[in-house]
């Protein structure tokens, strides 16, 4: 198409006919842009299709992180409501009454268990952290969804705060038990046997019992953790990855 204007430019300056001239001068020159703007649209085109593709990978592997994560969170959730059965049984023992009808082996099997376990939450943030500190979270296109991802480690903050406050009121009760009670005589009852006596033979850890201090730090430590069982943090970690998962799962099945 182009030789064809060309020649007909160089017949009309032939011919002296500048007029026609400048009109074929004008349609070669539209044409050029023309193919300019159909070659920039067809990358334009290739780039987005490039783009959304990308996206989609990220999307996919955001749900089943967010998945693990969910998963994560409700096991920690169960792992705390019996912790704080445990927790609401061993205060039953600072009552004279009750503490004289349980025996040293089952104390020692309530304590195991309480300072045995720990509340914890670690979520899964590689796939959430590559995406943003390579500032491609702008191709999520869900500006909704962007904001739930961008604020999702602020949530995971609060209950940083309240592990804080769990752990400083087990440790109190740990030094407590250090000092008043005897730990050996928690694992010798779980099991574990030694060849040799020790002085801490004699020691009854019913006497941690009648101790204002521990019962305080106990009871701490179960308002801590049922604090963080609550809404305002496992409840509204758990509420904000059910969020997430549901925006993800729209934009993957558009």
């Amino acid at each position: 198409m182009i030789k064809f204007f060309r020649k007909i430019r160089q017949k009309t300056l032939t011919e002296n006919k500048f007029g026609k001239y400048l009109l074929y001068a004008i349609g070669e020159i539209v044409l050029v842009v023309i193919g300019i703007l159909i070659a920039l649209s067809i990358n334009n085109w290739s780039n987005n299709k490039e783009l959304r593709h990308t996206e989609q990978m990220y999307l996919l592997s955001l749900q089943s992180e967010f998945q693990t994560n969910l998963n994560k969170i409700n096991e920690s959730i169960s792992e705390n409501k019996v912790l704080m059965i445990d927790i609401e049984q061993m205060l039953t023992l600072f009552d004279n009454n009750v503490r004289d009808t349980i025996s040293d082996k089952e104390i020692s099997d309530i304590m195991f268990s309480i300072f045995g376990n720990t509340v914890s939450y670690q979520p899964s943030k590689g796939v959430l952290t590559d995406i943003i500190s390579s500032g491609n979270l702008n191709l999520i296109q869900n500006e909704q969804l962007r904001q739930h991802l961008a604020s999702f480690e602020s949530t995971n903050d609060i209950f940083e705060l309240q592990e804080n406050g769990i752990n400083s009121a087990k440790e109190e009760m740990i030094r407590l038990l250090n000092i008043n009670g005897s730990i050996r005589k928690v694992v010798i009852h779980r099991g574990l046997n030694f060849k040799h006596q020790s002085i801490s033979d004699t020691i009854n850890n019913k006497n941690l019992f009648s101790l204002t201090e521990f019962e305080n730090n106990l009871l701490n430590y179960y308002l801590s953790i049922r604090g963080a069982n609550g809404s305002k943090v496992f409840g509204g970690i758990k509420e904000k990855i059910e969020l997430i998962l549901i925006e993800l799962d729209s934009e993957i099945n558009k």
